[in-house]
Order: C-alpha cells, then structure tokens, then sequence
C-alpha cells in the first residue's frame, strides 16, 4: 500500500510549507468536541518492549506491558491512535491508543525511509525529511493512518516540531552567536491530514527542543548543563510570546498528554507535570520508573 508516508511531488500548486506565504488560521472543532488523551507509550527500540499507562493532571498510573517488533525509531499519538515508524526499514504500524492502552490495527513494510521528525495532532500526522524538505500528511484516528498529502517543497532544516491538538509550531537549530542566540520559529494548521501555515517569526533567543500539550508548547534550551524552559499557547494554529518558566538538569526524553508533561532519563529517574493553557506546574517525582526506555509519546 504505497499510500502512507510515502514522498511524492505534490499534485498541485503549493506554498512553501512553514514558510511565507501565509494561511489564515481558522477554528477547530475537532479539538472543541473530541476527549482529549491522556494515554502515554513507553518503547524500548532494542527488545520491543513497550510499557502503558496515563498522565493526567501530572498524576501516572500504570496499565500494562506488551511485546511489539524492535527497531522503531519514531511514535507519534494522536486523540485516538498511536503510530509508530523504522527510519531505516520503513517497517511501522498503527493502532488505537486510549484508555492507558495500545492495540494492534494495521501493520506497514513499505513507508518512506529517512523521515527525521514524525509528529500527531489532534487527528493528523505530519512526516518531514529536514535535508531534503520532502513531506507527508494525512490523518491518524481510529487506529489507522491515511495519507492526504505528500509535498517536495517544505522549507529544509527545521531542527525541532511538536504538535498540540491543532497547531504544529517548528524551530531552527541554535542560530546568532554564543552571547545572542536565536530560534527561527514557523507554525500553523495541523489537521483534516493537512498542513496550513499561518506564520513564521524570529526569536532573539534559542528555543530549543519543543513539546506539546494539546493547546501548549515548551521549548527546552540546553546551555551547559542545564535546560532552560519558555512556553506559550499552540491553538488555532498560532502560538503565543514565550515566556520564561525555569531551568532543570538535563533529561533524556519528554513525553507528553494532553494536559501533562513527562520528564525521563535513561537510567529510570523521572519527574512530571502539567502544561495547559501555557502555563506550567511541577507535580514531582515518580519512584520505581524502568531504565532504558528509548521512545515516550503520549496523546494529545
């Protein structure tokens, strides 16, 4: 089925995607009647042990463990469905992903390779080669992923993405000098298996890593040895000033959910949080977390 992730020249005109021109934002309904996930996926790429529960408001509970092919790379979560993808074999499956649990719907053996981001919203997946520019969308509910639209002409080079339920917000690699860095930081509509950009603007300081909540998104900025936190809201396709919200040690993974944040290092230390409403709240420590986990992603 060489309908899914797969690189093709766009079939019509298009504009340069997480570039000028714009797109006007438009509102989301999808996001306004849908029950947002709090389900959260933990993989570990060597074995293909994988591990489920929820996070909701920064609180964890545990649902189950499962065996699942090793070697896959990238997962992205939707409000319904998680995906998940081998950069180097183009291997993947999908399932349906609520409750704290995964399950199985269909398996894939011929995506695109090379894809170096994989990112859901609230009903969407959007894949991006970052050296070529070469992208695809389409929709992720109900345990399957259906390509709307491939496209060769996104912008190269965006170092990070996050999506909330209905925003995807992208940004540059460290920019500017040592004393003055910089984010070029673009954004826009993510859903309905499309992409529509709305903006793109500069930022006098580095961003970082991003995540996502479903109407937040933090960036994580490392400078020595630690990291340095900004978030703003991600509706409607426009994201918000960033504001600095604190620093931390350096963390491995972050896993999101809908409302909360999961902070992880390989050697099992983890914290949590909440994100909602571009405001963030620690809750705390998680005792007795595996070591190893190489994947976190959670619902929007």
């Amino acid at each position: 089925m060489r309908k899914s992730l797969v690189v093709a020249v766009a079939t019509s005109a298009l504009a340069v995607v997480l570039a000028a021109p714009t797109t006007p934002a438009i509102a989301s309904p999808y996001c306004d009647q849908t029950t947002p996930n709090t389900s959260l996926f933990f993989y570990k790429s060597g074995s293909g042990e994988a591990g489920t529960g929820t996070l909701s408001a920064g609180r964890w509970t545990y649902t189950g463990a499962q065996r699942l092919p090793a070697g896959y790379t990238h997962a992205a979560a939707s409000r319904d469905s998680l995906l998940l993808y081998n950069a180097g074999t183009g291997a993947g499956e999908s399932g349906t992903f609520t409750g704290g649990r995964y399950q199985r719907v269909q398996t894939y053996d011929n995506f695109s390779t090379g894809w170096t981001h994989l990112e859901a919203s609230g009903d969407s997946v959007i894949a991006y080669n970052s050296a070529t520019g070469h992208g695809g969308t389409g929709t992720l509910k109900n345990g399957r992923y259906q390509q709307v639209r491939s496209y060769d002409n996104f912008s190269k080079g965006w170092a990070f993405m996050a999506a909330s339920c209905d925003t995807l917000v992208a940004t540059t690699s460290r920019r500017g000098s040592v004393e003055f860095p910089e984010s070029n930081v673009g954004f826009g509509m993510l859903q309905g298996g499309e992409y529509k950009h709305v903006a793109n603007r500069d930022r006098d300081v580095f961003l970082g890593t991003l995540v996502a909540t479903k109407d937040s998104v933090m960036g994580m900025a490392k400078t020595d040895s630690q990291l340095r936190y900004r978030v703003t809201t991600a509706t409607n396709g426009r994201v918000g000033e960033f504001r600095e919200t604190g620093t931390s040690g350096l963390w491995n993974t972050v896993g999101r959910t809908a409302d909360s944040l999961f902070f992880y290092k390989t050697d099992g230390t983890a914290w949590t949080s909440t994100l909602t409403g571009g405001v963030y709240r620690n809750v705390g420590a998680l005792d007795n977390v595996s070591s190893g986990w190489t994947l976190i992603e959670g619902g929007v």
